[in-house]
This record gives structure tokens, C-alpha cells and sequence, in this order.
């Protein structure tokens, strides 16, 4: 079975892959949206414009599309517009509680059957020092994520306390994607041992 990533994002390929799970990539090149309103309904639909722009060129198999969002207090946050964005978005998470939306979309390309649904995680950021702000800044890069960073490498001793699914905050949600898989009635499990 065919299973189609409709992704740019190199984590979002690479967490298919540890998971033993063959895939293509075909990116939508759909253009994000931050209209909506929460940043669920706002990371959903994202993930299923993406998901529907690649279905119209797939006769079978299930497409995957994915986006991902934060919630700073009231404000939605998407990727960095440039380097100066990314900068104020570090300095005002720091010592705050942020929440990280995943919305997922899977489409059975030979039913047209969609299936959409969200995961949301908790993470808490140390407070950055002002003097450790700019060197954080340029080992935490490339900034081009929800939020603008990872919590993978030097991300990791500043974005802590996860409440929530770890691979969510990395953009996938596995367990939330194997549960949607069985409400198109495939066994992720079956497509690993295929």
C-alpha cells in the first residue's frame, strides 16, 4: 500500500521512517493559513488543504497531511517570518508554558474517505538568561517550525516538561496517526510487516 507524506518537513519523513513506515513525499506547496478560530481548527485545516491538494494527484493509497501551530497565552503562532521574528518569538517564550497543536488529515485516495483530528501538547521553556538569548538563538536553527525551533539537540535544555505527545511537539503524533490509520480500517502494524 502506498503511503504518501504531503509534507515538505524532513522531521515529519524521518519519524515515518524510524517508525518503519515506507513512504513518498510529495509536497503540496500549499500556502499556510493562521485564519481560524483556535489553533486546532486553524492546524487542521491546514493539514487538510495540504492532504487534498495531493489527493488530486494520487489514484491510490493514503495521503498524509500534517501542520503544526502554537499557542502563546491567546496568541497563534505558525513558522518564523524571517531571523527578526524568530529572535522575539524565542525571547517571549522564554520562562512561559506553550502549547503545541498537530493537525492531521488522511485521505483514502481510492474512496475519497477523509479522516481529520488533532493532538496537543504542553511544554514549558526555561527562562533564558538575555546575555544567552542570542547564543541559544544560533544553535537552536534552521527556525523554520511552529514557533521557530526544536526541542531536539540544544532545544533540549531550554523546551522542557513535555505534557503530552513527544513526537507531536516534533510535528507527527504516531499514536494519534495509528489510531486514525484504524478508522480507515488499516493496521499500521500490517503495513510495517508488508
Amino acid at each position: 500500500m502506498d503511503i504518501v507524506l504531503a509534507s515538505a518537513s524532513k522531521r515529519r519523513s524521518k519519524i515515518l521512517s524510524s517508525c518503519g513506515i515506507r513512504h513518498k513525499v510529495l509536497v503540496s506547496r500549499v500556502r499556510e493559513t493562521m485564519e481560524g478560530r483556535s489553533p486546532s481548527s486553524i492546524a487542521v485545516a491546514n493539514a487538510e488543504r495540504k492532504a487534498d491538494k495531493v489527493a488530486k494527484k494520487i489514484k491510490a493509497g493514503f495521503i498524509i497531511g500534517a501542520d503544526t501551530v502554537v499557542l502563546l497565552g491567546k496568541s497563534i503562532i505558525g513558522k518564523p517570518n524571517d531571523e527578526a521574528h524568530a529572535k522575539m518569538m524565542l525571547r517571549q517564550f522564554s520562562g512561559r508554558n506553550i502549547s503545541v497543536y498537530t493537525g492531521l488529515c488522511i485521505i483514502d485516495a481510492k474512496t475519497k474517505i477523509k479522516v481529520l483530528d488533532y493532538e496537543k501538547s504542553m511544554v514549558r521553556v526555561k527562562k533564558i538568561r538575555p546575555k544567552e538569548l542570542s547564543r541559544y538563538f544560533r544553535l537552536l536553527g534552521p527556525y523554520d517550525k511552529a514557533g521557530g525551533f526544536s526541542i531536539e539537540g540544544v532545544g533540549s535544555f531550554i523546551f522542557d516538561d513535555i505534557k503530552g505527545s513527544y513526537f507531536n511537539v516534533l510535528g507527527l503524533p504516531t499514536a494519534r496517526l495509528k489510531y486514525m490509520f484504524e478508522s480507515l480500517g488499516q493496521d499500521v502494524l500490517k503495513i510495517i510487516e508488508s
